[in-house]
């Protein structure tokens, strides 16, 4: 008998235990246990990309799978990153913004919510129509309205102002139908008759009455803001960018940023053939929700009136101290002081809004340090990349969609990019072994043959005439009107690799094969340089101050063609290639040096480096193959992150990464860069040729258009009113673009 009493007795005192309380406290101290400690638990860095690993005598390659490669738990992403590393450093980012969010949510259905149930009349009415209407809305349509007009790029602050705009309401419902109860009660009737404010009212007798349910609406509010982040995931939206648009079927505008739980899911769908990723990710979203919504229920039942009434320890003690520690010392400062308290509120109400604006909506002027280059020639659109300088500034800015106007085959298809005269004659090399000289109107000006098929762009002199390069190493002089006037063989047996550049003495310069050339106006060669590990398809770019040439990781003088020592430093470890010399738009020379832009010159023989622009943002940068400074001191990247893809990277000057766009390749060209920091890059997939728009902040593609051919964009120039695009073996196309600039 004893026996069977004491386990009745102990079957009703588990009966009596909150499990939804102790369960949902288990699961939110697991979630605060990996946010505080996970990162210093994780086994390799979240960023580190491993794109092969030798497992068995086997080459593997990402993504690897769940306990499928030893010392990767649950496997890698497409990348080669660790997904429990990255899964432990996930959640503390996701926590901070889904806390932020409730506070914020939870302070404005508090103070809205006592306002409805408090006021009558006209007021009251009105608010209850608020909370009503904002009740309606979805929240995660509301959400996503809230990050777009905050702009993404502001991190936590545009989710607290999109989670926040509507993710109250179901708060202020709450405490509005707990405020119009209160108000009934006889306390509340003897306070005012006794003369007490509404204020006083509401603060020393409503609040203190519905502060026992806060934890518990806190805690939903958590639940509610972890799952719709989840779902913002879904969606691309995240703190660290989002996915803001897929254009067509071929490219898709993409930012992935450091771990967090909703990037995690956006980048999960890329792969969706593997669901590791969506699952893990999934069971710990869940988990949370879970834990929150557990722990919510908990406290509602713990803190229930039939616990009140029974004189439950733990809301006896809850009570107990919120009423002696800070209310009744509270509300006597406050009434001794009000006029302070007032001033001391209103002050933090101004300073707090005042910071919030500043980080959402201020942006720092851009300080216009633009030294003008000097151009070999006052041509538009001199050589390969605009200016011998190779930065693909050109003064425009495209405002609306291209108009096409005509098109004009040339022999075998055109060849690099065309060069623009300053009366907008445009010229470009033929593989049909042709130099052809279109007007603006579209009519073919004239024809000159070469003597083998050209390489890469030609180049303009302050004279107009042209130079061309070719297959057998040699170069050819075309004047003006179509008269060839010279050809030299620079190399024989020898393909030139480049198209040529021309300084502001009309020196020109060309890479064939592992050398480096300069020749003059009169196609003699003034020097010779062995540039063997500079080799490259591209031609040289000239310094700022035209003393040195740039062949990615070597400099050469122009005036004598010897390599110069200038070493800056070490590439990182995720970086494998070469580093790199550049010339900026705003006429400054810099060095990449993996993750870095460091600005530099030379000054009485040493090297003066300035303060570097580093960034780690190398979960979605693996090879650089591109880089500028524009004007304004925008940093552009292009940055190659497998063998079949590529981004379009920007950072502004203090190190924010401002845009990450997925391009396609291999057959996109970038046309340039505008005046307003604005870049268009075209390309050509199947029939369809489409121009993209990827200046930083872009959301849209800019236009398509239906050609029968299905050749790839050799090329193209943007100049004022214009943008020349090149087909292999087909046509020049012209389109208008009815934009601003300086012809």
């Amino acid at each position: 008998m004893m026996k069977s009493f004491s386990v009745s007795r102990l079957q009703m005192q588990l009966k009596k235990l909150n499990w939804y309380l102790i369960f949902g406290g288990i699961f939110v101290a697991l979630i605060t246990l990996i946010a505080v400690f996970g990162p210093s638990f994780a086994p390799h860095d979240p960023m580190q990309e491993n794109y092969s690993l030798v497992v068995d005598g086997k080459i593997r390659t990402p993504p690897y799978r769940m306990f499928d490669v030893p010392g990767y738990i649950l496997g890698t992403d497409r990348f080669g990153r660790d997904l429990f590393s990255r899964l432990l450093y996930a959640v503390r980012p996701t926590m901070i913004m889904v806390l932020s969010v409730a506070g914020v949510r939870l302070f404005l259905g508090v103070i809205l919510g006592m306002a409805a149930g408090w006021l009558e009349g006209r007021k009251g009415r009105f608010l209850e129509s608020i909370l009503s209407t904002t009740l309606s809305i979805p929240v995660l349509i509301a959400a996503i309205f809230g990050i777009y007009l905050v702009g993404i790029e502001k991190g936590l602050w545009a989710f607290i102002v999109g989670l926040g705009l509507t993710g109250w309401a179901e708060t202020a419902r709450v405490v509005s139908e707990q405020t119009r109860a209160i108000k009934t009660q006889t306390f509340v009737e003897a306070a005012r008759a006794l003369g007490a404010s509404d204020r006083r009212v509401l603060y020393l007798h409503v609040l203190r009455q519905i502060m026992s349910m806060l934890w518990m609406l806190l805690a939903f509010e958590i639940s509610s803001t972890l799952l719709v982040s989840a779902e913002l995931g879904f969606l691309g939206y995240y703190i660290g960018g989002g996915v803001w648009i897929e254009v067509f079927d071929f490219v898709s505008v993409n930012v992935e940023s450091l771990p967090e739980l909703g990037q995690m899911l956006a980048s999960s769908l890329v792969k969706i053939s593997d669901p590791t990723v969506l699952l893990v990710v999934g069971s710990v979203v869940c988990m949370g929700v879970l834990g929150f919504n557990l722990l919510g229920e908990g406290l509602r039942r713990q803190m229930s009136h039939e616990n009140m009434r029974s004189g439950n320890r733990f809301v006896l003690l809850v009570e107990e101290w919120l009423d002696t520690r800070i209310f009744r010392p509270a509300s006597i400062w406050v009434e001794e002081h009000s006029r302070l308290a007032w001033s001391i509120g209103g002050l933090f109400v101004f300073a707090l809004g005042s910071w919030i604006v500043y980080k959402t909506a201020y942006i720092p002027p851009i300080v216009n340090e633009t030294m003008q280059l000097e151009v070999a020639d006052e041509h538009l659109w001199s050589s390969e990349r605009h200016d011998p300088f190779g930065t693909l500034h050109v003064d425009f800015s495209l405002e609306t969609e291209p108009l096409q106007l005509w098109n004009v085959p040339v022999p075998g298809g055109p060849v690099g990019r065309p060069v623009v005269t300053k009366d907008g004659t445009i010229i470009v090399g033929a593989a049909g072994k042709a130099a052809v000289a279109i007007d603006p109107n579209g009519n073919i000006l004239w024809q000159a043959p070469l003597e083998q098929v050209p390489i890469g762009s030609p180049a303009l002199d302050a004279k107009g005439n042209v130079y061309f390069s070719d297959d057998k190493g040699g170069v050819t002089a075309v004047d003006p009107n179509g008269t060839v006037l010279w050809r030299v063989q620079v190399s024989k047996g020898r393909n030139a690799t480049s198209g040529p550049i021309i300084d502001a003495k009309g020196n020109i310069y060309i890479t064939v094969v592992e050398d480096l050339y300069a020749l003059n106006q009169q196609g003699e060669t003034l020097w010779k340089a062995f540039a063997a590990d500079a080799y490259l398809e591209e031609p040289p770019r000239l310094s700022p101050d035209q003393t040195m040439l740039y062949l990615k990781n070597s400099v050469f003088n122009t005036a004598t063609g010897e390599r110069m020592e200038v070493s800056i430093g070490s590439p990182d470890q995720y970086i494998f290639l070469d580093p790199a010399y550049f010339s900026g738009a705003d006429g400054k020379q810099y060095y990449r040096l993996g993750h870095e832009i460091i600005g530099w010159q030379l000054k009485d023989g040493n090297i003066e480096t300035e303060p570097s622009l580093t960034w780690d943002h190398a979960d979605v940068l693996f090879t650089p193959f591109e880089q500028g400074v524009t004007p304004n001191k925008l940093y552009w990247m292009f940055y190659s992150t497998s063998w079949t893809d590529s981004r379009m990277v920007w950072i502004d000057s203090q190190n924010r990464l401002i845009g990450n766009y997925r391009l396609p390749q291999p057959n996109g060209k970038l046309l340039a860069l505008g005046a307003k920091d604005e870049a268009y890059m075209c390309g050509a997939t199947g029939a369809k040729v489409f121009c993209i728009n990827i200046s930083p902040g872009a959301k849209t593609a800019t236009w398509t258009v239906d050609l029968t051919s299905r050749s790839l964009v050799t090329g193209g120039v943007i100049v004022p009113g214009r943008m020349y695009i090149n087909l292999d073996k087909d046509s020049i196309y012209a389109f208008e673009t009815n934009e601003t600039g300086t012809p």
